[in-house]
C-alpha cells in the first residue's frame, strides 16, 4: 500500500536518533485519518477483542478446566500463568516495537496467542496446560498494549479519548461474549473449544494487520543498539520474583504449613528480587522495565498506587465470582458464564462514559476518583450477599464494581500519558499496563490462596464424623464439580465454608478498591495536559 509523505509521516513514525524524541509530534488541529486507518482499527480491535474474550471465558471456565484435571487446589495457576507471562512482556512490548517497528510486534503477538490457545485446546495434562497459558500471556501481552501505541503514533492526544472509548467498547464487547458462551461451550461441545474458536480470529486480526500495517521507514536495529533499549536482566528478575512469590502463596496453608522453610523461603526470596529488581532498574543503561522517572512526584506515584490497586480488586472480583455461582448458588458453567454477562456489560459502558467525559471535560483525577469509588461500593455490594439472598440482589449487586473498573482504567492511563510528554506515551502505556498487571496477578493468587486456607482450616471440622473425611475433603479441594456430586448433607455442610472463603476474598478486593480512593485523593491537576 502506498501513501503519502505526509501520511508516512502520520503512521508509526520512527525517530532514529535517541537525543530526539521517539514519535513524531502530531499536528492536531489539522490532523485526518491516515490511508487505510479504519482497516488498522479492525485489525488492532480483533486483537483487542479476544483480550477480553480471553479473560472472561476463562473465568467462567477455570473451575471446569482444573477439576476435570484434578486440580482445582491450583486453578489459580491457570490464570496466573497468562497473567505473569504477560505482566513481563507488556513493556518489552513498547522497547522492542522501538527497536523493530510495530509491525512485526504486532504479528508476535497476535502468533504466539493464537498459538497458546491452540496448546491449551489440545492439553491433556495441567503442566502443559499451564505452559500454554504463558504462552497465551506472552501474545495477550501485545495485544491491548500493541493497540494502545498504534492508536498513540497514529492519533492526536486530544482525539484520542473517544478511540480509546471504542478500543475499551470492543474490550467489554470481547468481554460480554466470552462470559455469555464461555459457560456454554464448556457444558455443550467441551470447554477446549473455547481455546480454539480464538485461533481463527487471530489469524483474521494477522491478515488484516499484514495487509495494513506498515512501517514508514526501513529498521535494521544491530545487537547493541537492542542492548542498549531492551532491559533483559530487569525483564529475568521481574519475572523470576513474581512467580516466586506465587509458588509461596500456592503453597502456604494449601499444600504446605506457612511455617514451612520453602514457603518462607519463597516469599523471602521473592522480596529480595524486587528489591534486586528495583536496584537494577535504577542502574541499567537500557531502557528499564519500569522507569523509575515514571514513579516519581506526587501524581504518578498516588495514579500508579491507585493503577495497581485497581487491577487487584478487579481480578480478583472477576476470578471469585464464577466461583460464587458455581459453588453456593450450584449453577452450571453455562450459567454462571451468563451471570458474567451482566457485568462485563458494564464495563464498556464505564469505558463510554469515562471517554465522553475524557472528550469534552477533561477530568482526568475525578474519573479516576469516581472509578475506585464505584469499584469499592460494588465489591462491597458482593462482600455482603448472604448464603441465600433474595434473587435480585445477584443480579443488581454485581454491576457497580465493573462500571467503576471501565471508568477507571482510561482514566489511569490518560492521566498517566496526560503527566509525560509525547514522546514518553508508549513507555508510559506500557509501564501503567505492566503495574496493572502485578496486581492482577496479585489479586488472583490473594483470592485462590484466601479460599484454599479457609478450606483447609475449616473443612476438617465442618466434616466432622463423616465417612472418609480426608478423602472427600482432599476431592472438594481438588475439584469443584465433585462438591456437587456429594450427598446433600454433605454439600449443606461443605458449601458454606466454601461460602466464608469466598466472601473473605471479597471483603479483602473491598480494601484494596478503597485504597485506590485514598490513593486518588493525593493526585492533582495540576501540570497534567488538557485531553479536549
Amino acid at each position: 500500500m502506498t501513501r503519502s509523505r505526509d501520511e508516512e509521516e502520520n503512521l508509526l513514525h520512527f525517530q532514529p536518533n535517541e537525543t530526539q524524541p521517539l514519535l513524531k509530534p502530531l499536528e492536531e488541529q489539522s490532523w485526518t485519518p491516515p490511508r487505510g486507518f479504519v482497516w488498522i482499527e479492525l485489525g488492532i480491535f480483533a486483537n483487542v477483542f479476544l483480550y477480553g474474550f480471553d479473560g472472561t471465558i476463562t473465568a467462567a471456565t477455570y473451575a471446569i478446566i482444573s477439576s476435570e484435571f484434578d486440580a482445582a487446589n491450583t486453578a489459580s495457576w491457570l490464570t496466573t500463568a497468562y497473567l505473569v507471562a504477560s505482566t513481563a512482556f507488556q513493556p518489552l512490548y513498547g522497547r522492542f516495537s522501538d527497536i523493530f517497528g510495530r509491525r512485526i510486534c504486532f504479528f508476535v503477538s497476535t502468533i504466539t496467542f493464537g498459538a497458546g490457545c491452540l496448546g491449551c485446546g489440545v492439553a491433556h495434562n495441567i503442566v502443559f496446560m499451564n505452559c500454554m497459558r504463558a504462552l497465551t500471556g506472552f501474545g495477550g501481552g501485545g495485544l491491548m498494549t500493541m493497540a494502545t501505541i498504534v492508536n498513540s503514533d497514529m492519533i492526536p492526544f486530544k482525539r484520542r479519548g473517544m478511540y480509546q472509548a471504542l478500543q475499551n467498547a470492543m474490550f467489554g464487547f470481547g468481554a460480554i461474549c466470552g462470559a455469555s458462551v464461555g459457560g456454554t461451550i464448556a457444558d455443550s461441545i467441551g470447554w477446549r473449544w473455547c481455546f480454539l474458536l480464538q485461533v481463527p480470529v487471530s489469524m483474521v486480526a494477522l491478515v488484516l494487520g499484514y495487509v495494513v500495517i506498515n512501517n514508514p521507514v526501513e529498521l535494521h536495529p544491530t545487537w547493541k543498539e537492542i542492548k542498549t533499549k531492551v532491559d533483559f536482566a530487569g525483564a529475568f528478575l521481574l519475572v523470576t520474583a513474581i512467580s516466586v512469590q506465587l509458588v509461596g502463596l500456592s503453597l502456604g496453608g494449601n499444600e504446605l504449613p506457612w511455617s514451612n522453610g520453602w514457603v518462607i523461603s519463597s516469599l523471602v526470596g521473592s522480596l529480595v528480587l524486587l528489591a534486586i529488581f528495583v536496584w537494577v532498574e535504577a542502574r541499567t543503561t537500557a531502557v528499564p522495565v519500569i522507569p523509575l522517572n515514571q514513579l516519581r512526584g506526587r501524581n504518578p506515584v498516588a495514579i500508579q498506587i491507585a493503577n495497581v490497586s485497581a487491577g487487584t480488586a478487579a481480578y480478583a472480583y472477576l476470578f471469585m465470582l464464577p466461583l460464587f455461582f458455581q459453588v453456593v448458588l450450584l449453577d452450571s458453567a453455562t450459567k454462571a458464564g451468563a451471570r458474567l454477562a451482566i457485568p462485563s456489560l458494564a464495563t464498556p459502558i464505564g469505558g463510554l462514559i469515562a471517554g465522553i467525559v475524557m472528550s469534552r471535560w477533561g477530568k482526568l483525577i475525578t474519573l479516576v476518583r469516581v472509578g475506585a469509588l464505584f469499584m469499592t461500593i460494588g465489591n462491597g455490594l458482593v462482600t455482603s450477599l448472604s448464603f441465600y439472598d433474595s434473587k435480585w440482589k445477584y443480579l443488581v449487586f454485581i454491576f457497580p464494581a465493573n462500571l467503576g473498573q471501565g471508568i477507571i482504567y482510561p482514566a489511569i492511563l490518560f492521566t498517566s500519558l496526560a503527566s509525560f510528554d509525547h514522546a514518553d506515551h508508549a513507555v508510559s502505556s506500557s509501564t501503567v499496563y505492566l503495574i496493572r498487571s502485578l496486581g492482577s496477578v496479585w489479586g488472583v493468587a490473594i483470592t485462590a490462596t484466601i479460599v484454599q486456607n479457609t478450606l483447609n482450616w475449616r473443612l476438617p471440622s465442618a466434616l466432622e464424623g463423616i465417612a472418609d473425611r480426608d478423602a472427600v475433603i482432599e476431592n472438594i479441594r481438588h475439584s469443584v464439580t465433585a462438591l456437587r456430586t456429594l450427598p446433600p448433607d454433605i454439600q449443606l455442610k461443605a458449601r458454606p465454608v466454601y461460602y466464608d472463603g469466598i466472601r473473605y476474598s471479597f471483603g479483602a478486593s473491598t480494601v484494596i478498591a478503597g485504597v485506590a480512593i485514598v490513593a486518588s485523593m493525593f493526585a492533582h491537576n495540576a501540570g497534567l495536559r488538557q485531553t479536549h
